[in-house]
């Protein structure tokens, strides 16, 4: 069985007639998932379907006037209904001090600092 197929099952419905129906997600092995999805996010995953959508071209996926289209606002890949945080200077600098024994421990992150 191909990896396409191992996310496919025999319907357990009667109303289905033995067809092949799509398993549902939370019951693949995270394992799977991971190796054939790249988007876990589900803002980038739309994103990556408006570019299927528009061949590949990012300036088509901008100017997409495809309005009824329940993706739409999400086609940029940022949510535009989550409300943007504006942080105080004093709440940036407590969350730096946060971040600060994360990053020195990481070595990926190195000259991040």
């Amino acid at each position: 069985m191909s990896n396409k197929n191992s996310f496919l099952q025999i319907s357990p419905f009667d109303v289905d007639g033995d067809q092949l129906i799509g398993q549902r997600p939370e019951d693949v092995p995270r394992e799977i998932l991971f190796q054939k999805f790249s988007a876990k996010n589900p803002v980038k995953a739309i994103r990556a379907r408006c570019l299927d959508c528009c061949c590949g071209d990012a300036s088509e996926v901008r100017k997409c006037v495809s309005t009824d289209c329940a993706s739409w606002p999400f086609r940029i890949g940022t949510n535009p209904f989550r409300k943007k945080m504006q942080l105080s200077a004093d709440e940036r600098l407590r969350r730096k001090a946060l971040l600060q024994p994360h990053r020195k421990s990481n070595p990926k992150r190195k000259g991040l600092e």
